[in-house]
């Protein structure tokens, strides 16, 4: 742009028509045509970035149909894009949402978008972004869809009413995340598969839906809601809201927002032409649906419409029901009997071996492994094997991870894997040389191999090419329709694959969380639109919560941090709504917040999206193992079992399970369990809390003493174990070290909190004032009773209750079996089993 700001290139700016995140539109004259036109300047675009977008805009200059805004030209000038648009001055459909709109102008606008998307569609081009705000009404009543192979994901809603002269590339994003473009997405485009012509068919219903009744299909409260509703939900038929319009037009919307692509329109030709003038609807034999054809939960509604009011009746009542069976609860209840990595086939990707040692370059050897695996996470037909289960499989074998193994076969056998990718790496004289190699199991014969070489600068290149690369060696073709998300600075990718080595093969403690924090909280300040650094970043805050709240009592930062979390987490899923891991962390966060319903509904997605990712397994589980019933027991041990099928060295999921069956009162099933995360993680500081609280509630307290100290030699500052080492020597009848500990206890925990409480009980006990601990524990139970006990969350609750029912131990061998009752009553309360586990208990016999 020229100092004075009056030309851009071969373009004079005559007037700013808009300004945000991504660019400035402005009303220009093209010098060289003498016309106006509107004229997109973006920013801060990267060379990747950059090309792709000037590619597809001149793609889409090949469009030419009264529908859709004309793209005249796309370039650079030193160095920034621009992309040169037919001027049309109107208002986006966003301003006619809010009201009905009537059946003749809602049907010749179905016409015009059906017509322009075919036009489209035929030369091979999907918008993937059909919404109100791209979608302009010219004051001649034409419409004009905008930014056909150039839209982007995440920009504002233009406010209602406002005169659009294509933002849509450049609206200001606000923080956090855009409601808008997801509520449109097809179910497809939410879960990150290949897009067709069929995805624009599905989110140009959506808007037909929403300019027909004035509320949208399918925009919740939340992102994750909003989504799920997309991928699971049925809208409310046409024929109750709108029973005005054509019964064609009611049909057609619906069959355009089908959850299946092949139960969409083939084309949007026959649409089209049935929704001209000249050619009525009903004489349209693609508008005919057969019944037979559709999902038993979308054949109501057509039924209805040509039955008679009784049957049209009963229908609604059969829609509610399953409404109400389709919770997040109940879903993911139900899915607990699936085994959804059936029918796939397994691939493990092994750690590259680094040819010549350098340990400024060994984490590439991880990253690597990553890109191959994002290359093949999300095809439905593949289940790619954790990369924490690989490297436990590797050393059992006695290999060395980032070496290569000896026996093939066995390992492939250890982690029944079809396929073992491997390969190897090394920089040579700023050249980074890499070989991969596919190889069968079974056979020990290697199936495909390719090299790639390319300047060590080029790492994020290359990085991209193996992630596509792979797939196509592997003849599985192309993914072209797939989101792939990049980073853009080397130095964001390293601290990602540092911080999530520490998550993976982490001890769980407060330590190792906190250093993947602060990696993960730098990459995304390189970085901020880097997906995956933000959906660890989310998973990091929710451990560090849990950690805060278990371990320390700081139960108001620990919200925090999970509040940050789910923000972190939303903006993983609003960049890449496909990101499963994003999904899990989300679902663990609500958990801990306390909405169980939302919870069962991000780590079910997750699970969809990655089948082999057990720590969504956990997540389902946890959210099941809190519930009151037998049921959801069942269905947490089912989700503990799959996790463990996947990786039956995750030391997580044998505590979490150890937990369940500890508040079902099978006690020593529960410490196989903590014992087994013992010995797989003999840093997993709670982990002994569940064996050491297992033994003691069995009554044997001679043998969780030595298991207690232990944990203390693993985790000398933890806090928990110590204030169970003077329980437990209390419980022994030694005096000195239960006072011993209780004195290094002093302050540990706030004044009210049940961790000091308990131990001022014991304190007295121990010096052998009964009634003073009896008056403590009695004292705090009362006034718990006086609040407001559904407002405390998750966590919370859980320390109360395990800490009041080891009052109520205290309280029964001082021998006041009233309150010891009244004690585990209300720990039953706060967090169910506890009724059941003291059925078990010695003490209360």
């Amino acid at each position: 742009m020229t100092p004075d700001a009056l030309t851009f290139g071969s373009y004079r700016l005559l007037a700013r028509l808009g300004e945000g995140a991504m660019g400035e539109v402005w009303k220009a004259l093209d010098l060289r045509l003498e016309r106006e036109v509107a004229l997109k300047i973006l920013k801060d675009a990267n060379d990747l970035r950059r090309k792709a977008l000037i590619g597809e805009a001149k793609l889409a200059c090949q469009l030419n149909h009264p529908n859709i805004a004309h793209i005249y030209d796309a370039g650079e000038v030193e160095g920034t894009p621009y992309i040169a648009m037919e001027l049309v001055e109107g208002r986006t459909l966003r301003a006619l949402v809010g009201r009905p709109l009537e059946a003749e102008a809602l049907q010749d606008l179905a016409r015009q978008a059906a017509s322009a998307l075919s036009h489209a569609h035929q030369k091979g081009i999907v918008h993937r972004d059909i919404k109100p705000e791209n979608m302009l009404l010219a004051d001649d009543g034409q419409l004009k869809i905008l930014d056909f192979g150039i839209a982007r994901r995440g920009v504002e809603d233009v406010p209602l009413g406002q005169t659009s002269h294509h933002l849509t590339l450049v609206e200001s994003t606000a923080p956090g995340y855009s409601q808008g473009t997801p509520a449109y997405m097809s179910p497809e485009q939410a879960n990150g598969q290949p897009l067709t012509g069929q995805s624009d068919q599905f989110s140009l219903g959506v808007v037909l839906y929403e300019l027909a009744t004035a509320t949208h299909p399918f925009r919740r409260a939340s992102l994750v809601d909003t989504l799920y509703a997309v991928t699971r939900d049925e809208p409310r038929p046409l024929s109750e809201l709108r029973p005005d319009l054509p019964r064609t037009l009611q049909g057609a919307i619906h069959r355009l927002m089908a959850k299946a692509p092949t139960d969409r329109f083939p084309n949007l030709q026959a649409l089209a032409a049935g929704l001209s003038e000249d050619n009525p609807t009903s004489n349209v034999p693609h508008l005919s649906l057969s019944v037979a054809r559709l999902p038993n939960a979308r054949r109501w509604w057509i039924l209805g419409s040509v039955a008679a009011v009784l049957v049209a009746g009963v229908a609604l009542g059969g829609f509610l029901i399953r409404r109400s069976l389709a919770t997040g609860l109940g879903e993911a209840r139900r899915a607990s009997l699936v085994d959804f990595t059936k029918g796939r086939r397994v691939v493990a990707i092994l750690p590259l071996e680094q040819l010549q040692p350098d340990p400024e370059t060994a984490w590439l050897s991880n990253s690597f492994a990553d890109a191959m695996a994002n290359g093949l996470v999300r095809r439905e037909d593949l289940l790619v094997v954790d990369r924490l289960r690989v490297v436990e499989a590797m050393t059992q074998l006695g290999d060395t991870p980032g070496r290569a193994p000896k026996a093939l076969g066995e390992l492939g056998r250890q982690l029944k894997a079809e396929l073992l990718v491997m390969g190897s790496y090394q920089v040579v004289g700023g050249q980074l040389r890499m070989t991969v190699r596919v190889v069968d199991t079974a056979q020990g014969a290697t199936r495909h191999q390719f090299q790639l070489d390319r300047p060590q600068a080029e790492l994020l290149k290359l990085e991209d090419e193996l992630q596509q690369r792979l797939p196509q060696e592997m003849g599985l073709g192309s993914d072209t329709g797939a989101l792939r998300i990049q980073a853009k600075n080397p130095r964001t990718r390293e601290l990602y694959t540092k911080a999530l080595q520490l998550i993976t093969e982490g001890n769980g403690n407060q330590d190792s969380a906190q250093l993947a924090n602060s990696l993960l909280a730098s990459a995304i300040e390189i970085e901020p639109d880097y997906a995956p650094a933000r959906a660890e970043y989310a998973w990091s805050l929710a451990e560090l919560g849990a950690l805060r709240a278990l371990g320390q009592g700081r139960f108001e930062e620990s919200q925090e941090l999970l509040r940050q979390g789910k923000a972190a987490a939303e903006a993983a899923i609003a960049l890449d709504p496909s990101a499963s891991q994003a999904y899990r962390a989300l679902g663990s966060i609500l958990l801990r917040l306390g909405d169980v319903e939302g919870a069962s509904r991000s780590a079910l997605q997750a699970v969809r999206l990655d089948p082999a990712d057990h720590r969504a397994y956990d997540v389902l589980a946890d959210v099941f193992a809190g519930l009151e019933g037998e049921d959801n027991h069942q269905a947490a041990r089912r989700y503990f079992e799959k996790s463990l099928a996947l990786f039956p060295e995750g030391w997580q999921a044998h505590h979490r399970y150890g937990v369940l069956l500890q508040n079902d009162g099978v006690l020593p099933a529960a410490l196989q369990h903590a014992d087994r995360a013992i010995a797989l993680r003999p840093a997993a500081e709670y982990a002994y809390v569940t064996a050491a609280d297992s033994l003691l509630w069995m009554g044997r307290a001679a043998e969780a003493e030595p298991r207690l100290r232990a944990g203390l030699r693993e985790v000398p500052g933890s806090n928990v174990l110590r204030s169970l080492m003077a329980y437990a020597a209390w419980d022994l009848g030694d005096r000195n070290t239960a006072l011993s500990y209780i004195r290094e206890l002093t302050g540990a925990w706030p004044p009210d909190h049940s961790s000091t409480l308990l131990l001022a009980g014991v304190k007295k006990a121990v010096e052998g004032d009964a009634a003073g601990a009896l008056a403590v524990f009695e004292g705090y139970r009362l006034k718990l009773l006086a609040m407001d006990l559904a407002t405390k969350k998750h966590n919370e609750k859980r320390v109360l209750s395990l800490n009041l029912y080891f009052m109520a131990r205290v309280a029964a061998k001082l021998g006041d079996a009233g309150e010891a009752r009244n004690l585990v009553d209300l720990a039953d309360r706060l967090h169910p089993g506890k009724r059941q586990v003291a059925q078990q208990d010695p003490v209360f016999r």
